[in-house]
Parts: structure tokens; sequence; C-alpha cells
């Protein structure tokens, strides 16, 4: 009797595991379907405030979305009211995810990755001017050089070490209506050295940040260009959408 109750015990565990190991197979695939439905369908809508509404496909939200969840999630139901969004893209041209540039997403470092960042504050150009006196200020202790200007930007090789070993650290680059500044890592300082750039867009009271490759610095004017028109569309995107 001991030998048959333990086969009927045996064969009652292998069913139950069969139906568990069936329904993780099954609930995989219904997320794995869901998220690439999301990734081809998404669109996050939210607004900011003062009334500024975007619509934004799902395919730019790679750190949001991707990254943080694990797979494409479902956007939330309606327009969300925020402070702030971030988007993603890869360079030269802006594009969003596509399963082809996969392994150009999943890159360490910086590579053709493009990471945006959008507040909605009042700003002027005052912390900027201030950065760029403090500059000016840096090259009268020796401790930065005024380079000579570069892709239509004032530049300042900025320097750190001990008094007599000062070595490059990084490049500071203003406009001349001081909106934008950009900072960049010294070459060979670290293996993927990158720019920020930070731009107070006054018509909109937004302050844009973004980050990308020093490789890409000397087209740095047509990525500020074009990211701005791609921001634009999705604000049109948001303004023909009905869902409030």
């Amino acid at each position: 009797m001991g030998i048959f109750r333990a086969r009927n015990i045996f064969i009652a565990l292998s069913a139950l595991g069969a139906i568990w190991l069936g329904w993780l197979v099954a609930n995989e695939y219904a997320l794995s379907y869901a998220s690439q439905h999301y990734l081809a369908n998404g669109v996050v809508r939210i607004e900011l405030p003062g009334g500024r509404k975007f619509d934004i496909p799902e395919r730019y939200m790679y750190w949001e979305g991707y990254v943080k969840h694990g797979r494409w999630p479902k956007p939330k139901e309606g327009r969300v009211k925020v402070e702030s969004f971030n988007f993603d893209a890869l360079l030269p041209d802006l594009r969003p995810y596509r399963a082809e540039d996969d392994e150009k997403w999943q890159e360490l470092g910086y590579g053709d990755k493009l990471h945006v960042y959008v507040h909605r504050k009042d700003f002027d150009a005052t912390s900027w001017r201030h950065a760029y006196e403090s500059a000016l200020d840096s090259v009268e202790r020796g401790y930065a050089k005024r380079m000579a200007d570069e892709n239509g930007l004032i530049k300042f090789l900025n320097l750190s070490g001990k008094e007599g070993d000062l070595k490059p650290y990084d490049t500071v680059y203003f406009t001349a209506g001081f909106k934008i500044i950009i900072r960049c890592i010294y070459p060979g300082r670290i293996t993927s050295p990158g720019c920020s750039l930070d731009y107070i867009d006054g018509d909109h009271h937004n302050y844009i940040g973004y980050a990308f490759s020093l490789k890409y610095m000397p087209n740095w004017m047509t990525i500020h260009s074009n990211l701005l028109l791609l921001i634009a569309q999705f604000e049109r995107d948001g303004n023909s959408d009905s869902v409030k």
C-alpha cells in the first residue's frame, strides 16, 4: 500500500508541477505579447503645469518604460499631469526604440543614445550668466583657460589638481545669449565621455536638459534644433488628441 500511495502522491505532484509550469509559460507569453503591443501602439499622454499637453509614443520611453519595468508597460489611462518628463532617442536622427537597434540601446556608456529631460519652470538666463562670470573668475585665478570660440559657442577649459600640476578636467560652453550651457568631460578622463546641455526655453517657460556622447558635440546645433522640433511634434499631437 505504501508504494502505491507514494506513486499516487508523485503523480499528483507531477501533475501540479506541469500545471504550474504551463501557467508560467502562458503568463510569460501573455506579458510578452502585451509588451510588444504597447511598444507598437502605446502613447504616453501627459500635461505640464500651465496646460501644455504632449503625446509621446512609448517607443521613446526606453528608460522610463522598458528599463524600469523590464518590459514595455501599459500607459496610464487618460492624460497624466506631471511637473516634468523624460524620454530617449538615438542619434543622429532622434529615432525611437526599434528591435533592429536593440544592441545600441543596451550598449554601455552613451554610445548613440540621447537622454532628455523636460521641466516646466519659470527660468531666465541669470543662472547661466552667473556660471559664465564664475568661469571668467576661474581664468583670473588660473584654474581655467578661455579658449577660442568653437561651433558658435564661447568656450572655457577647466583645470583640476594641485597648484603647479593642473590638468584638463572638462570643457564648458555658453551661447552668447546665455540660454544654453554645455559641459563636456575632457577626452581620456573616463571610458565614455559625454556632454550635458541645459537650455532655457524662455518662450515656453521650460528647462530642457539632455546628455549625449562627446563624439556628437560637433553636431550640437543640429541635434538641438531637431530635438526642439521633436518636442514640438509631441505637443502638436497632444493638442490634437481628445483624451483628457
